[in-house]
This record gives structure tokens, C-alpha cells and sequence, in this order.
């Protein structure tokens, strides 16, 4: 399905809730294969996150790659329930290339990858967004995950994500 045909969520990204407020079986075990992979660092490698570790979770996953210090991010990998949601998938893209398809969803996007880059730590967001294109709407539950070579330096941006029609099908 062609990006060009959808538009951005209308609606932000959620709000901020607190990590252990994360409510969702597959964002929650995201999150903790995370802490598991990190040992006693501030975050794992990139080099630490496999399919073999979590074949389960490949569907609620994304992965970004941090360009240019964090002034841009290049979408390495989405899993196919963040497609579907989406309607489009931005394999490939930056979030520049994204905005000249859906204009400040890119922009929208760098922000959070941005925060995560600056303050090396992970955050989760919970709430609802509407696709202009085809009014669909949905509930989401999303925890943002750095990963670097060293505790100073955020190279990639681990997405778990799932999204749900109603509140209740996120269980």
C-alpha cells in the first residue's frame, strides 16, 4: 500500500506514562527483554537485539537508526502489526522523507526518537491517534528503547508497539 495515499494521525503520540505502568503482555515483555539485554548498562547494544531472542515480538517492533547525532533518523525495521496500524510502511525512510509524504508526522516521530537520544532513557506512551485518510482510530500502548555501543551514545531507537480498535483489545 503506498504511503502517498495515507496522512498523518491527527491526534499526538499518547501521553507519557510511567515504564511500570505499562499494561500490555507484549509492550511489557519488550521492555523487559530490554532491561534483560542490558546487564548492568545504561541500555544494550544494538548487537544484543536479535530475531532469535524475540521471535515472538517481531510483529510490535520497529527499529530506528540514529543519523547525524540525532538531527535525523532512518526507519530500519517495522514489524507487520505497526504496518498494519500505520497503513503504510516507512522502511527505509527518514523522518525528512517521511514529512514530504505526511507532512510533520516525520517531524512528530524525530521528536520522540530525539528525547530518547537526549536523555537516554527509555519512556512509554499510551492513547489514541485517528488516520486522516480512512478515520480509523487507535488505542496504543508503545515503549521507546535506546540502544548504543556505550552508556553516553544512543545509535538506535527499539520500538514495542501495539495497537488495538478499542482500549480493552490491547489485553
Amino acid at each position: 500500500m503506498p504511503a502517498q495515499a495515507h496522512t498523518a494521525p491527527t491526534s499526538s503520540n499518547g501521553q507519557q506514562i510511567e515504564l511500570h505502568d505499562i499494561q500490555n503482555p507484549v509492550v511489557r515483555r519488550v521492555y523487559e527483554l530490554w532491561q534483560q539485554l542490558r546487564g548492568s548498562r545504561s541500555f544494550p547494544r544494538r548487537e544484543d537485539i536479535t530475531p532469535r531472542r524475540m521471535p515472538e515480538l517481531l510483529r510490535n517492533i520497529a527499529l530506528v537508526r540514529v543519523l547525524d547525532g540525532g538531527e535525523e533518523f532512518q526507519i530500519r525495521l517495522v514489524g507487520d502489526a505497526i504496518v498494519q496500524a500505520q497503513g503504510a510502511t516507512f522502511h527505509g525512510m527518514t523522518t525528512r522523507q517521511i514529512d514530504l509524504v505526511l507532512p510533520g508526522y516525520g517531524s512528530a516521530l524525530a521528536r520522540l526518537y530525539g528525547d530518547i537520544c537526549k536523555n537516554r532513557r527509555p519512556r512509554a506512551y499510551r492513547g489514541w491517534y485517528e488516520r486522516q485518510a480512512d478515520k480509523h482510530s487507535f488505542f496504543h500502548e508503545s515503549v521507546l528503547l535506546p540502544l548504543g555501543p556505550d552508556d553516553r551514545t544512543v545509535d538506535h531507537v527499539l520500538i514495542g508497539a501495539v495497537y488495538a480498535r478499542h482500549f480493552n483489545g490491547l489485553h
